[in-house]
């Protein structure tokens, strides 16, 4: 068992943090080591109802995460992460049928960018409303294409069918046919350019609001410059040369109304070239330097890659094993029971087994490792919470003498662009997170090298060096002789799984730090501490949403009743039998409920 230790309290919110104690808003000013240094906003005390006035004050680091496991602790705005504009509706709160319509327009948006990448259009208004038959029917072909695959993923690793429940199919939503407006498709790919899929919601919540979009969905030049940059070797100067003549035209044209519309100023050169630069530039630079000249200028030299802290930058990938041959050759074969061998799969065929691992690039910590059972259709979710996951009790359960205590909130995860990390789910759980995506395109490994090089090190120290039920001096043979002992359960072989991770390449000097990881992540916390975030925040990133009666007793959630005042009064006075949970299996002790599109 790992060495008793001081329980340690997570940093859950950093400088200019805007968070919620129970009735109280409040800002962090400064993490300081006594705690947290709070300007408080002007609050209402509901006691009394007296109106209390700003102060500042220190608020402990046990007091927070105190107030954030009793479910009292509501991030407002994070500065690291995106930040949510007070109209926006975050996208845990999205509706069913919100996200299917989003989905919908989505895919005509794919089909409109599959036939611009065909010069099948143009990107012009014009082109698109005059080719606006072509679109609807490329765009709903893509759609069928995808509510197929979703139909066949719905289906268990046998390939049987599984049955839905009439709660279950009332919930799916499918659209027969698209729009007939080439206008509505451009607005629709010029709010997915610029806003992402969050521009693509559209105001279905407000229940019968007939609120437009305006044409102008970008900014004027916003706009020309996505246009002029699919034309070939345009240089800044001719991209501002082009732009100045247009606003001239436009403003002579506004001039010319029978009521004279105000003019645009002409913007300048750095400005423009600052919106180049931050829209599109390795697109940029592909069209005016050539394929050659900027994979030069954007190739890492050098040092190559280089972190500042902790957590910074963390890289995630698979690695994919025949565990067949491995058992074989390393003996292990003849060893295991008839019934281990059919849990995973080993008959004699080729079997393989995927690991999937994040490591952090600073300290060279794995902070995340498991076994991807075979179907899982999305493993990045799992990994990314493992992440974010105390991971001691994993340790102290393989008996490791060290303890899997590295984690926390990464900055930015790189990975590579596979089909099951390329999925809805993946990039909706980053995004919720504040994390940065960085998609690594295949073929390019330097991009992400510190995991290929930590696969190559589980491979050669530890896949290979695996005898009899042994591996090396990382495990003790024990009771484990294979003389005493002639069989190999599953349990062992992932119990010596994490104490070589814990014991051994944890512990074991790196050459490029000069220090075993351990030692890295210890420094690297003394210099600036990981930030965590809020068991609230777990729930609405990694939770599982489902649908519960509601009583007197409160909500009944796996044979535990969750009540408070609000859940009491929200049964007895309005009506309500049945509302939405949200459920995370790190955090059974609070649980999230809402009603119809309520908060």
């Amino acid at each position: 068992m790992a060495a008793p230790f001081k329980k340690k309290i997570p940093i859950l919110l950093e400088k200019d943090c805007e968070f919620r104690l129970d009735v109280r808003e409040g800002k962090v000013l400064e993490v300081r080591k006594e705690g947290y240094f709070v300007f408080w906003q002007p609050w209402v005390d509901p006691g009394t109802g007296e109106i209390r006035d700003s102060d500042a004050s220190v608020v402990a680091h046990s007091v927070v995460a105190t107030e954030d496991r009793y479910g009292r602790l509501h991030i407002i705005n994070r500065p690291m992460a995106t930040p949510i504009r007070p109209d926006q509706v975050r996208r845990a709160e999205r509706l069913p049928i919100e996200i299917a319509r989003m989905d919908f327009r989505r895919q005509y948006v794919f089909a409109v960018q599959r036939m611009l990448d065909n010069d099948e259009l143009k990107p012009t208004r014009a082109d698109f409303e005059a080719q606006v038959i072509k679109i609807a029917a490329r765009g709903k072909l893509f759609y069928e294409e995808h509510m197929a695959a979703k139909a066949r993923r719905s289906s268990k690793r046998g390939g049987a069918r599984i049955r839905k429940t009439a709660e279950e199919k009332a919930k799916e939503f499918e659209f027969s046919q698209g729009v007939q407006s080439g206008r509505t498709y451009w607005k629709w790919y010029q709010q997915w350019k610029t806003h992402g899929d969050e521009g693509l919601f559209d105001g279905y919540r407000k229940c019968g609001g007939h609120s437009r979009y305006s044409d102008e969905v970008a900014t004027y030049v916003e706009r020309l410059v996505d246009m002029l940059l699919d034309e070939e070797r345009q240089t800044v100067s001719s991209i501002v040369d082009s732009i100045t003549a247009a606003i001239e035209a436009e403003n002579e044209r506004r001039i010319r109304q029978p009521v004279p519309e105000a003019g645009m100023p002409v913007v300048g050169y750095d400005y423009i070239r600052k919106v180049i630069i931050d829209r599109a530039p390795l697109d940029h630079a592909i069209r005016q330097k050539g394929w050659d000249r900027a994979y030069k200028d954007f190739h890492f030299l050098g040092l190559g890659i280089e972190t500042s802290r902790a957590l910074e930058r963390v890289e995630i990938d698979e690695y994919t094993v025949d565990l067949m041959v491995l058992m074989r050759d390393v003996g292990l074969f003849d060893h295991l029971p008839a019934s281990v061998k059919q849990f995973i799969g080993l008959d004699g065929e080729p079997s393989r087994v995927t690991l999937s691992a994040a490591i952090d690039v600073h300290t060279r910590c794995l902070l995340a490792l498991q076994i991807v059972p075979q179907g899982h259709e999305s493993p990045l979710r799992d990994t990314v919470e493992m992440i974010y996951m105390d991971k001691a009790p994993i340790s102290d359960a393989a008996g490791c003498s060290f303890t899997w205590h590295q984690g926390g909130a990464p900055e930015m995860i790189v990975l590579d662009r596979g089909a099951r990390y390329v999925t809805d789910e993946a990039y909706a759980v980053l995004a919720s997170l504040g994390i940065t995506n960085m998609g690594a395109p295949a073929g390019k490994p330097w991009l992400k090298p510190f995991i290929e090089r930590v696969f190559r090190t589980i491979h050669d120290k530890l896949l290979q060096n695996f005898s009899g039920r042994t591996f090396g001096n990382v495990v003790d043979r024990g009771e484990n002789d294979p003389a005493k002992r002639a069989t190999l359960t599953l349990e062992a072989f992932l119990c010596w799984l994490v104490r070589w991770t814990v014991d051994a390449y944890h512990t074991t000097t790196h050459s490029a730090l000069g220090m075993s990881p351990n030692q890295a992540w210890e420094k690297a916390f003394k210099d600036c501490e990981t930030r965590s975030i809020s068991t609230e925040e777990m729930r609405e990133a990694f939770g599982i949403k489902t649908r519960r009666k509601i009583g007197r007793h409160g909500v009944l959630v796996k044979h535990v009743a969750y009540q408070d005042d609000n859940v009491i009064r929200l049964a007895s006075t309005s009506g309500v039998r049945e509302v939405e949970v949200l459920r995370w299996h790190g955090d059974i002790g609070t649980i999230g409920i809402r009603h119809d599109d309520g908060p």
